[in-house]
């Protein structure tokens, strides 16, 4: 068992003293071999954390029992990881701050006898310090491997469940209409009165519901669009209109909905695939809101700046989980239970077509997409319809 050095009341006194005659010296020369990057983020916390790291050894000679040194080597040890840091060069600059306190101390003018307490007292600290440090290291090393792993396998789970989903939900979905049709179909052939013009509407509607979900599909494969004719369209009006079309629903969803409309804001595009972009974005607000107690808001935003169109819809509904929200726009990745991942995929793929940009931030209070589109001049580009068209 190692034995611990005792000092008495004039030599603990006498230590303190050097220390704190000592400080900026000690500080410097340590600045001066330590091993700093110029783009490390902490840098300037690292010249802190060796004034802090000095003025704890005084407090360690006082009470070697003190937990400064737990809670100084916490600190030191996140920023390291968080600089991207490797262990061997942590280890090697406390190991440099040791060597420079040795050899100041050899040079100062006392008795061989108290220098070498003296620096028995300081290996004992750096014993120490350096214990919790590299504990701390690896704790903070271990619990961001274990993260990455918990969240490769939530991953892989996810995307399992979510295909399982999706291979249920399209079976259910396609079956359905079909099953109607062919039914439908059988009884017109069977009697061709005028009442089966209902049944005619029945159909229509079924099929449109069937080419809904194949056109997701196309967008995704980049078919879709070839035969998109694109024009200037005031994209104001779209978005009032795709409000109030949507009404009836936020009214039975008690959602309230704020809107704030720059207007005569003109976009060259496919006024269609911009309907069906904020659809399904609005759609996914009120879905994610139906469920809450509280005060339910969607808020919309579209204004003018710096020649670009930007659009924000957020809702006060739930935070998507961090683990989904980078990959939220990739197929087949939901926050429901039984989406199929394919509506905010689909509306990448049309706001990227039209030469714009998407983005989602996700906290606590509120979700919010956020896009931006090139503004048009109300006299066209033909050039730029023929690109757009073939994108």
């Amino acid at each position: 068992m190692k034995m611990k050095i005792e000092l008495t009341n004039d030599e603990t006194k006498q230590l303190i003293d050097l220390f704190d005659h000592y400080h900026d010296t000690i500080l410097s020369e340590w600045l001066k071999v330590a091993s700093i990057s110029e783009d490390d983020p902490y840098r300037d916390e690292v010249t802190v954390n060796g004034g802090h790291t000095i003025r704890l050894i005084v407090a360690y000679i006082s009470n070697p029992e003190t937990d400064l040194i737990v809670q100084l080597t916490k600190k030191i040890a996140r920023e390291r990881v968080e600089a991207n840091v490797g262990i061997g060069e942590f280890i090697s600059n406390i190991n440099l701050g040791r060597s420079i306190i040795y050899r100041v101390f050899s040079k100062i003018n006392i008795s061989e006898s108290y220098q070498m307490k003296y620096l028995l007292v300081v290996n004992d600290f750096f014993d120490l310090y350096m214990f919790h440090a590299i504990t701390e290291y690896t704790n903070v090393k271990d619990s961001i491997i274990q993260n990455k792993n918990l969240f490769i396998q939530e991953m892989h789970s996810d995307r399992l469940s979510i295909l399982g989903q999706v291979a249920a939900s399209f079976a259910h979905e396609f079956r359905n209409p079909l099953t109607s049709i062919k039914g439908f179909i059988q009884m017109i052939e069977k009697e061709a009165k005028p009442e089966t013009g209902t049944y005619f509407n029945i159909i229509k509607q079924e099929l449109e519901s069937l080419e809904a979900k194949i056109t997701q599909f196309l967008y995704l494969s980049k078919m879709k669009g070839l035969d998109d004719e694109s024009e200037i369209f005031p994209i104001d009006h779209v978005v009032r209109r795709m409000l109030e079309f949507l009404y009836p629903r936020f009214l039975d969803e008690n959602i309230n909905v704020y809107h704030e409309l720059e207007k005569d804001l003109y976009m060259f595009g496919v006024e269609e695939q911009m309907k069906q972009v904020l659809l399904n974005i609005l759609n996914n607000a009120v879905e994610e809101l139906s469920n809450m107690d509280k005060d339910r808001m969607v808020n919309v935003k579209l204004f003018e700046h710096d020649g670009f169109i930007h659009l924000n819809i957020s809702n006060n509904g739930p935070i998507i989980p961090e683990h989904l929200l980078e990959d939220i726009f990739e197929p087949f990745i939901s926050t429901k239970q039984l989406g199929t991942g394919l509506g905010l995929s689909v509306c990448k793929q049309i706001v990227e077509k039209h030469k714009g940009s998407i983005q989602v931030h996700s906290t606590e209070d509120e979700t919010t997409f956020l896009m931006s589109f090139p503004i048009a001049s109300m006299k066209g580009d033909q050039h730029d319809n023929d690109t757009l068209q073939r994108q």
